[in-house]
């Protein structure tokens, strides 16, 4: 049965000369731990032997200090490959013809640490893991309360992905649960790769330009999205949780939002929605108004750039497109590098190629800067797939503004925000509480008001408990 599988090892047993004395053990290298054989499984096991030579077990019962769980009189060869490769041994008594399990698992992972992509300056300092236990745990250990629900999947004929989903009963809106519910019951794959496969299955719009679902590393902010009335997914083998529904409001948050004060965070906030729009518009509002429109510019500026422009090769347009591609190039090579080096390698190699391009004289200063202002407003945002989203609108809105100008720039915003105004995240949409406009929880959203104000849950999740007061879960 197992001869393509070398790391399945079948491990024959005989305590005396009778035939019925034979135990074999299967277990798989690396999952288990296998010193317990040797020191307490097979003693055990003889123990019971001289007990009762026929090995008589009932199910759920204790044998000394050894839980053994049955399995199927007919287990079929795909159950005995995933309960062993879960960590299980598995426990074969030929005279019976009989398959028990015992759970002696030793699976390969780390301990909880801070979170890489979410650094804590006044959080807590334990972040997500790659199993799935240990991550419900961390869940559990903040919120222990009856009415938090978790349900575990298995997804993926092949890889046996194992994915829970929690969720409050008594918050989350039906609609919401009903519909992920659905959506994961659906899924029909051979396995499951990580957060961003099943995100993409997820997701309402299959082709959806910005990311529908947020992921976080940190169990706080996990736990404050689920008493919103959001759901997570959490997905063994990865060190991110998936939250739903992802709003656009919500992936311009932080999870260092919850501990700092709130005049600090309003202000943070109201930096990052400019340092968003900043990012997308500086380079084509920049190409628009040097080539199309100069007359806009002040006088004593444009005099500035056009004496630092003198004897340039290229045109304003060629410029920002050869500095905005540059920008990239050194981001990824920042993300793809080891991260002891790797900002390191973006800041100091984006300066020195900088300085040296406005020294041979292929670009101008101010192309330069607004470069680098663009980059800097980019990673602001924590959510890392919203920021390689930015990069997309990024260069059409300045292809946009490089051919028809001042106009194309207007026209591209519109057309973005008509597209992002259409999106939808499991029935809520997408701009929600901006559009369309919920006023009360507006101010909210945008701002970080003190907790003792801070009652009512957003609206726009319509949530059965509306508030955060302290009521019994029923």
């Amino acid at each position: 049965m197992f001869k393509q599988s070398d790391d399945i090892h079948i491990f024959v047993h005989q305590y005396d000369e009778s035939p019925s004395s034979t135990v074999v053990l299967i277990y798989s290298d690396g999952t288990i731990d296998t010193s317990l054989i040797s020191r307490t499984v097979l003693p055990e096991l003889h123990a019971l032997y001289r007990e009762n030579e026929e090995f008589v077990l009932h199910k759920g019962l204790m044998f000394g200090s050894l839980q053994l769980e049955p399995l199927q009189n007919k287990a079929s060869e795909e159950t005995l490959y995933e309960v062993i490769f879960e960590g299980s041994l598995v426990i074969f008594f030929p005279q019976l013809n009989t398959f028990l399990t015992l759970n002696i698992s030793q699976i390969p992972g780390r301990m909880p640490e801070e979170s890489s992509t979410e650094i804590s300056i006044k959080g807590p300092k334990d972040g997500f893991v790659e199993s799935i236990v240990v991550n419900v745990a961390l869940i559990r250990k903040r919120v222990r309360s009856k009415s938090l629900c978790y349900e575990k999947l298995i997804l993926g004929k092949r890889t046996k992905t194992k994915v829970g989903l929690l969720y409050f009963q008594d918050i989350i809106s039906p609609k919401i649960l009903t519909e992920i519910k659905r959506r994961l019951d659906k899924i029909d794959v051979d396995g499951i790769s990580g957060v961003g496969h099943l995100e993409e299955i997820l997701s309402d719009s299959k082709y959806s330009l910005f990311p529908l679902l947020d992921f976080t590393g940190r169990p706080d902010f996990a736990v404050n999205c689920l008493l919103n009335g959001r759901f997570v997914i959490i997905i063994d083998g990865s060190p991110m949780v998936l939250i739903g529904p992802g709003t656009f409001t919500l992936l311009l948050k932080s999870p260092e939002d919850l501990h700092f004060n709130f005049y600090y965070i309003s202000f943070v906030r109201l930096i990052r929605a400019l340092s968003f729009l900043l990012s997308i518009i500086l380079p084509g509002l920049w190409v628009a108004l040097t080539a199309y429109h100069p007359d806009q510019i002040p006088f004593y500026l444009m005099a500035t750039i056009s004496s630092t422009r003198f004897g340039l090769p290229f045109s304003s347009s060629v410029e920002m497109f050869l500095l905005i591609i540059l920008l990239e190039i050194f981001r990824e090579a920042g993300v793809r590098l080891p991260s002891s080096i790797g900002q390191t390698l973006t800041v100091i190699g984006g300066l020195i190629i900088g300085d040296a391009s406005i020294r041979a004289g292929l670009v101008s200063p101010s192309v330069v800067v607004v470069g680098a202002v663009t980059a800097v407003c980019g990673v602001t945002l924590v959510n890392q797939t919203m920021s390689s989203v930015l990069s997309l609108v990024r260069l059409g809105l300045f292809i946009m503004s490089s051919v028809l100008g001042m106009y194309g720039l207007i026209l591209g915003v519109i057309l973005l925000v008509i597209y992002m105004s259409r999106l939808q995240t499991f029935g809520i949409p997408y701009l929600s509480p901006l559009s369309p406009p919920i006023f009360k929880d507006i101010p909210r959203t945008i701002l970080r008001f003190p907790w003792v104000k801070m009652i009512n849950r957003p609206q726009n999740l319509n949530t059965k408990d509306s508030d955060h007061q302290g009521e019994d879960p029923t």
